[in-house]
């Protein structure tokens, strides 16, 4: 009798207790595993990007312009407030400017920081952009 029970009590741990957390550490090796292939493709997608696409070169940087800024993304100045080393600039843009936008702004020596606020306008973008200008050595 002590060993039907016993083994009835055992039953009902594994199949309450154990197995419960069996299949739940199942289910974590499979994330695990995605999680990491997933990983490595990006690893290898990184690994793709040419270096000169990395890194832009200081002796290439420009001091930065607002017109120049501005012209170069087909944009329209609506504002630009620069007081020391801050400046707050709003245009609007077209939709299509918006990724080489950045990639322009990456060009400049002395912009250091920035953050920034995207709204839609019609066919065009409104960006405000709050920028930080280092010194410029």
């Amino acid at each position: 009798m002590i060993t039907v029970v016993t083994g009835l009590v055992t039953v009902v741990a594994w199949m309450s207790l154990i197995r419960p957390h069996h299949s739940h550490f199942s289910q974590l090796e499979v994330d695990n595993k995605q999680t990491t292939q997933r990983i490595a493709e990006l690893q290898r997608k990184v690994l793709q990007v040419l270096p000169s696409e990395l890194h832009v070169r200081p002796s290439n940087l420009r001091a930065f312009s607002v017109a120049e800024f501005v012209g170069e993304s087909r944009g329209e100045l609506l504002k630009w407030q620069p007081e020391n080393k801050e400046g707050v600039l709003e245009i609007l843009l077209p939709w299509e400017e918006l990724p080489g936008l950045f990639t322009r702004l990456a060009e400049y020596r002395v912009v250091s920081g920035h953050s920034f606020t995207i709204t839609a306008q019609g066919d065009l973008l409104k960006l405000i952009m709050k920028m930080e200008f280092s010194d410029e050595s």
